[in-house]
């Protein structure tokens, strides 16, 4: 109570910024409620990799009709689009965490339902090789998990090794992602995957080929169910 009563205080001498129209919005979060109402939040959407659909009463897409994913499903809450693809910019590449806590924070309003059907026992970030890691200063999905595990009291595993510098994913085409994917992780502590409900934690999901590629490791290493949770969904072509 005390607690809650001093961040009331504080917000009132400072409130918080809106991130994208730069207000003071007053809110919890770092945006005010006309920037909120008008985020490409996710619709429609296929059950198992969260494809946008134009087709209301489709459940599937046709990629996961013809060969589906190696994991169980991906919980999105955005479409990638801007201004979340600026957002996750910022904080991907320019060290800003407050884009990427609110992104998160958006996710949980959102998804935080369906992740506790059933609730994973470990979230597991998708790794960057040790000198992308350097370079950049963290994983934003590393921060993503710690700030998802600590709201919904799930413990965060690096239980994934990036084996190789491979280059970006992004502006690949999908068979260049997935010979860039070959062989890009090894399984570290196996003896904790083992029998596990476990969510891989990306930012974004394009194509799934680092998502199919991490999932498939982790459950020939013995885990019993994948399921990907992201910040945003790159919408298909036309979209």
């Amino acid at each position: 109570m005390v607690y809650k009563s001093i961040r009331a205080s504080l917000q009132r001498l400072f409130p918080l910024q809106c991130l994208l129209s730069l207000d003071h919005s007053g809110a919890t979060t770092e945006i005010c409620p006309a920037c909120r109402d008008t985020l490409p939040w996710l619709g429609h959407h296929c059950r198992r990799c969260a494809l946008p659909l134009a087709t209301a009463n489709a459940e599937l897409c046709g990629r996961c009709l013809q060969r589906p994913p190696r994991f169980h499903q991906c919980l999105c809450a955005l479409n990638y689009r801007f201004p979340v693809d600026s957002l996750l910019a910022d904080f991907k590449h320019h060290a800003k965490p407050p884009s990427g806590r609110l992104l998160a924070q958006l996710w949980l309003e959102r998804c935080s339902a369906a992740a506790a059907e059933p609730l994973p026992d470990a979230l597991v970030p998708v790794p960057l090789h040790w000198r992308r890691r350097w370079q950049r200063g963290y994983n934003q999905s590393l921060l993503v998990s710690q700030f998802w595990g600590n709201a919904l009291t799930i413990p965060v595993a690096d239980l994934l090794r990036r084996q190789h510098a491979t280059p970006p994913q992004q502006g690949l085409t999908a068979a260049e992602r997935r010979r860039n994917m070959k062989n890009a992780f090894d399984v570290v502590h196996p003896e904790r995957i083992r029998g596990k409900h476990l969510a891989l934690v990306d930012d974004v999901l394009t194509t799934g080929t680092t998502a199919n590629a991490a999932a498939a490791i982790l459950l020939r290493a013995g885990a019993t169910r994948v399921d990907v949770w992201c910040l945003a969904r790159t919408p298909a072509p036309g979209q």
